[in-house]
């Protein structure tokens, strides 16, 4: 097995978020960037980002967005499965973002049960909406298939959220690897992606589901104020 850089594994510098610790909520004031997030970023990219801001366990950010979830049974990161007016609450996201960030739920709307990924993408701490799709094969940033099975255990994640995922950010949720081990050097493992992968990502997500992204983009909606769910739970 290839020896783990101590660099790879590295936390992401995420602005941490105050927290009340004994009950389990976010403190008055606090929010998460929408600039950190790339566009098409999935909820699950989205909660590992969130939880990692806050050195937040796993199973406390599940009670956190599905107080009624089982932390091991989880929940299908869709949008008829999640409630995005609380999920839109805890995190204070633009619901719009948030939207973006799940699956449809549409009849015609076919996605992957697990995980899948783009190795450089996950270095760069990012994982798209897109990827789950049935019909999507190659990452529109990198043109690298996209994956399903961890690359040094070769087991399969489960598209879920629960516990185990949400403690794994960008790893494998059988033996913790780094979905990116072995393949990138150092220099790729920073956080921000380079524009011409951000259009190319962007252009894609407005192909594949006929939404003017550049009005869900994260940053221009954090530079316009636009609708949140934390000014209207204000």
């Amino acid at each position: 097995m290839p020896r783990r850089d101590a660099a790879a594994i590295k936390a992401p510098r995420f602005p941490i978020l105050p927290f009340d610790e004994w009950r389990i909520s976010l403190a008055r004031g606090s929010a998460l960037s929408p600039g950190l997030l790339m566009p098409g970023e999935s909820l699950v990219s989205i909660l590992w980002k969130f939880a990692c801001a806050n050195a937040l366990p796993g199973h406390a950010l599940l009670h956190l967005i599905s107080p009624e979830v089982d932390r091991h049974e989880g929940v299908a990161p869709v949008r008829d499965a999640v409630d995005l007016t609380r999920l839109c609450r805890v995190l204070r996201l633009p619901s719009s973002v948030l939207s973006t960030s799940l699956p449809g739920a549409a009849p015609h709307d076919r996605y992957r049960g697990v995980f899948r990924y783009c190795r450089q993408c996950a270095a760069h701490g990012y994982h798209s909406v897109l990827f789950q799709r049935e019909d999507e094969n190659l990452c529109p940033a990198h043109q690298q298939s996209l994956q399903t099975r961890c690359p040094h255990c070769n087991g399969e994640t489960p598209y879920i959220i629960n516990a185990s995922v949400i403690g794994a950010p960008f790893r494998c949720g059988w033996c913790h690897s780094h979905y990116s081990y072995g393949q990138l050097s150092l220099l790729s493992t920073t956080s921000a992606m380079r524009r011409q992968d951000r259009i190319a990502i962007r252009r894609r997500l407005r192909l594949r589901t006929g939404n003017d992204v550049d009005a869900v983009h994260p940053a221009r909606m954090e530079m316009s104020g636009g609708d949140t769910c934390a000014k209207s739970s204000r």
